[in-house]
């Protein structure tokens, strides 16, 4: 049974990373629909799922520790928040590329609204990357910066989720706009609970 936890955990997050891309292919596609705009539409959600694991603090969780270790853990969390990073910055490259008229979107003052939520997420997902590879260049505490941390990832999934469901594209089926609706309230309440405990196990001593 322990040999096939180690496998069974990893396709369950590997499921869990996918899953807003499988169910991309139950909704009906319009005939006009162009190739190069779905796939953005892929390269956003897979980074936007991949990235919203990236925030939960697996590193806490007794079960994946005595399972994986704590420092492949740490190295996982690294080297996955780059690929996450670089397939959201993907998302919109691939759209401007396809049509430069998205370059419009990128105003965050008149741009339309369900499209400047999405700037603004990217742009707070450049920040969260940018304290956590230069933290002490920045001169940041290691408890203050997990407050920042978390607070800069709820900002990123509260603006990332209202571009996805407001966009509208491939979220307006209910399964699939219940599944990002529970993805961030799953990662919400994964990120308090540890963070929770945490904070007991530090008052404790």
């Amino acid at each position: 049974m322990d040999q096939l936890r180690k496998p069974t955990l990893v396709a369950l997050f590997v499921l869990g990373a996918v899953a807003p891309i499988l169910i991309m292919l139950l909704a009906p596609q319009p005939p006009t629909r162009q190739w190069w705009r779905d796939g953005a539409v892929a390269l956003g959600f897979l980074g936007f799922a991949l990235m919203g694991w990236q925030f939960v603090p697996m590193a806490w969780m007794p079960f994946l520790t005595e399972t994986f270790g704590t420092g492949t853990l740490i190295q996982w969390h690294s080297d996955l928040s780059l690929v996450a990073l670089y397939l959201v910055l993907a998302h919109p490259l691939v759209l401007m590329i396809g049509n430069p008229r998205y370059l419009v979107a990128f105003n965050v003052l008149t741009g339309v609204g369900r499209l400047r939520s999405g700037v603004v997420a990217l742009l707070l997902t450049l920040v969260i990357v940018a304290t956590c590879l230069w933290r002490r260049r920045l001169n940041l505490r290691r408890r203050p910066w997990r407050w920042l941390h978390d607070l800069l990832a709820a900002a990123i999934m509260g603006f990332a989720l209202h571009h996805v469901l407001r966009v509208g594209y491939y979220t307006f089926l209910p399964l699939q706009r219940w599944l990002w609706i529970g993805y961030v309230a799953v990662w919400g309440i994964l990120v308090a609970y540890t963070r929770g405990s945490a904070e007991l196990a530090r008052a404790e001593r």
